[in-house]
């Protein structure tokens, strides 16, 4: 039988900046007191997308701490937090934080593909 690892018990990490989780995970977990799972470590996308689901804007406003201190943003990523966004999911502050970042790096995703399709000369 398969153990599903409930990542609720991390969201404690998003009230720590972002780079000091990212640059030393197993101290994180460590501080917090839980051993994860054997195998891969927890994924940090993972933990995101639990805060923004929680229907909690004390763990909402920490994933949004976290990309907006440079969470690597993707373009499903991103179009799953407008799609979220547009349904009114978030309080109107992180509603606009989240337009905002999320709006910011497609724009900078589309120029770079468009500057990379384009033959040089």
């Amino acid at each position: 039988m398969t153990r599903h690892f409930n990542y609720v018990w991390l969201l404690p990490l998003l009230e720590r900046p972002y780079e000091s989780v990212a640059a030393d995970l197993p101290g994180a977990l460590a501080g917090l007191r839980i051993e994860p799972p054997p195998g891969e470590p927890p994924c940090l996308r993972q933990l995101l997308l639990t805060a923004l689901g929680s229907g909690s804007e004390h763990w909402e406003h920490g994933a949004v701490a976290w990309l907006e201190a440079g969470f690597p943003l993707d373009r499903e990523l991103c179009e799953s937090l407008l799609h979220q966004v547009s349904q009114k999911m978030f309080s109107q502050p992180i509603r606009h934080r989240l337009t905002t970042l999320g709006k910011r790096w497609l724009r900078q995703d589309d120029q770079a593909r468009t500057r990379d399709s384009t033959p040089h000369n």
